[in-house]
Formats: C-alpha cells, sequence, structure tokens
C-alpha cells in the first residue's frame, strides 16, 4: 500500500515535479517577459527552480518564494550544479505567498504555472495580490498566469481515475501516475488524489506514494474583477504565455500582464 506523502510537492512527489513538467515551453515565454520587464523578478512559488534557474542563466536576479521544504531542497540541489554567478543571482526564501515580507520591491513579479489554485481559502487570493503590489515598484509589472477550466474535459473525467507513465530521465524506471480528481462545482473546488508507483526494468516495485490535495480554479472574469479589486490594472491579455493572441474559445490559458494602480 501505498504510503501518504501529504500534499504534492514532498517526497517523490517533489522529485515527479521536474518529470512531469519537463518539455514545456513557457520557460522560453518568462525570459522575454523578463527581457521586457526585469531585471529584478520575484516568482511566487518558485519550486524546484523550474523557471528560476533559466532566468538566472539568462541574467536576470531572481529571489523565489515556496512553503515547501522538499522542493526548495531540490532547487538547490539543481543550483549545486551551475556556476558561482548563476548561484549568485538566485534567493530562495521559505515563505508563504499569501503573507511574505521580503523588505524589497521588484521589476517583475510573476505567478507562473497556476500557483494561485492553492489559495482555496476565502480571503486567499487577496492576502497574496496584496503582498505582491507591497513588493512592486511603482514602474513594475506583475504577471499572472493561469489555465483556463475547461469544464467539458472536467465534466467526463470528474472522479475517474486517469493513469499515465512516465521514464524516468536518470534511472530509465518506469513511474506510474494514477490522478483521480472530484469537482465540487458550485464552490470551484477540486480534490486531487494522486498515487505514484516506481518499477525497475524487472517490473519490481522500488517506491510508491500516495497524496491528497484540495485546489481550487478560476474563470478570467473573476481574475479581472480581484485584480481590480486590489489595486491593479491590466496592461495586456493573452490567450496563451507564448504567443499574443487574446483570450477566447480556444484559449488553454490566461494571462495578465498588470501594473498597479498609484
Amino acid at each position: 500500500m501505498a504510503h501518504a506523502e501529504g500534499n504534492q510537492y514532498a517526497g517523490f512527489f517533489a522529485e515527479f515535479y521536474d518529470i512531469i513538467h519537463a518539455g514545456l515551453g513557457d520557460v522560453d515565454g518568462w525570459i522575454e517577459f523578463g527581457h521586457r520587464f526585469g531585471p529584478d523578478i520575484l516568482e511566487l512559488g518558485v519550486g524546484t527552480g523550474r523557471i528560476a534557474i533559466p532566468l538566472a542563466l539568462a541574467g536576470f536576479n531572481v529571489t523565489g518564494v515556496d512553503n515547501s521544504d522538499d522542493m526548495i531542497k531540490r532547487c538547490q540541489m539543481k543550483l549545486s550544479y551551475e556556476d558561482e554567478h548563476t548561484r549568485g543571482r538566485i534567493s530562495i526564501v521559505k515563505d508563504d505567498i499569501t503573507c511574505f515580507d521580503l523588505n524589497k520591491q521588484f521589476d517583475l513579479i510573476i505567478a507562473p504555472c497556476n500557483v494561485i489554485c492553492h489559495l482555496w481559502q476565502p480571503g486567499k487570493l487577496h492576502d497574496t495580490l496584496s503582498c505582491v503590489k507591497e513588493h512592486l515598484k511603482s514602474s513594475g509589472t506583475f504577471i499572472l498566469e493561469n489555465s483556463l477550466p475547461d469544464i467539458p474535459y472536467m465534466v467526463s473525467t470528474n472522479d475517474i481515475v486517469q493513469v499515465f507513465e512516465f521514464e524516468h530521465p536518470l534511472t530509465g524506471n518506469t513511474i506510474v501516475s494514477r490522478y483521480k480528481t472530484r469537482y465540487d462545482f458550485l464552490n470551484q473546488l477540486k480534490y486531487d488524489w494522486i498515487e505514484l508507483e516506481e518499477y525497475d526494468d524487472t517490473g519490481a516495485l522500488l517506491r510508491d506514494a500516495l497524496c491528497e490535495d484540495t485546489m481550487t480554479y478560476f474563470f478570467p472574469r473573476e481574475l479581472r474583477l480581484m485584480l481590480d479589486a486590489c489595486g491593479f490594472f491590466i496592461l495586456e491579455e493573452r490567450g496563451s504565455l507564448l504567443e499574443a493572441s487574446p483570450i477566447g474559445p480556444e484559449s488553454t490559458e490566461m494571462v495578465f500582464v498588470c501594473r498597479k494602480v498609484l
């Protein structure tokens, strides 16, 4: 029987994070935004440094906030393979994105890869946006990126176990992920159940883990209203991080490029 890890960012799941996100093209989009709005960047939910380390390699100064010990450890391990100059451009802070105080302001603050979907408790998104505003320079830019809810897909997969297989990039072992989400459509909550198993080439089970997590999802209209209520105005809306296309029926994500009201 799989043992519980607590959440999607502890133990085996922290290692699995980079495996499941390998090959995503979003890093190029964040580097482009860095060139437009940097050089001092704050990332909310820095995790394993999947985005922060490439930003530092591109020459930006990056501060990352995260509250997961295991994700931060993986980030620090990955940083240990980089050169001294790159390591010197990154600062990792363990803190809660809803109530951090870094005593510094930034040119660019980013909330990538659905990080706000963890803010399912009432008021938590408001608290986070208030922190962002305090840490943003008067000429600074805040970019919020989030997936658009795919309601037909959510309905069709509600409470159904889906099985995916991945190859471990270092060992070649097979990682089996069983994933089930139960949606509370009335309250915009999603309850995730995830089980991981790793097998060697003989089919022997090497390790396993289980977690359950609660998250939420957002629609464009409510994010526009929340940004406005927290003192931001939207410079640009995009339906893709990599393309300057509007949010529309074919979009899979929503990107809000914002400044704070002075």
